[in-house]
């Protein structure tokens, strides 16, 4: 597996604080320091987590003796994108069902570990971090809704549908690869995480 350290080289977290804090993010973002430097693959200077659940899971996977090796951000995966060049296609007049018509992007999934399970039983996963919310297919307001209202369902719709390709595509790369994908929200973190669950919860 080729580890994706060119992505976060530049795709780098907000380090002026959340907008509580007088920042621009609305999540807590930063580097985190590895303590057992010989669990994690990859560049340990280059650990982002990108919310403080992220931040909570790198320590927990840094600590916990069930995490045999661990990354963040560890690849990429393409996927196609059917939503991003729907007006096009309809100002072209193209078919927005042609594949020839998507685009091919690339999905950063946000972790990788490898678990020991115990009996010498191990499994290598790819772990996306989602608040639950972003799971929800989003209900299309009434035709006679406010403007404000319409525009947050269509930009809340093109989300979740670009979501649910990324998701699509890991699971099916992991199947290929020997692993497993699976998706953590605030509800699985919270069981999961104990003493290591932020106090914030963003």
């Amino acid at each position: 597996m080729a580890f994706n350290s060119s992505y976060k080289s530049w795709h780098k977290p907000n380090l002026t604080g959340t907008k509580a804090q007088g920042g621009t993010s609305r999540t807590l973002q930063g580097y985190y320091k590895v303590t057992n430097l010989e669990k994690y693959i990859g560049d340990p200077a280059l650990v982002i987590f990108r919310s403080s659940w992220e931040s909570a899971f790198c320590r927990w996977c840094d600590f916990s003796l069930s995490i045999i090796r661990w990354s963040s951000e560890p690849i990429k995966i393409p996927y196609y994108d059917r939503i991003s060049k729907l007006d096009e296609c309809k100002k072209q007049g193209l078919d927005p069902n042609n594949p020839k018509n998507w685009l091919i992007k690339n999905y950063n999934v946000d972790f990788w570990i490898e678990v020991d399970k115990g009996d010498g039983v191990t499994e290598k996963m790819f772990i996306e971090i989602k608040p639950s919310g972003k799971l929800k297919r989003p209900v299309p307001p009434n035709a006679n809704a406010p403007l404000k209202v319409q525009r947050k369902f269509n930009t809340d719709a093109k989300e979740f549908l670009i979501n649910e390709a990324k998701f699509a595509s890991c699971n099916a790369w992991a199947e290929k690869n020997n692993a497993k994908f699976y998706i953590f929200t605030e509800n699985t973190l919270k069981g999961l995480l104990g003493q290591f669950w932020p106090s914030n919860n963003v």
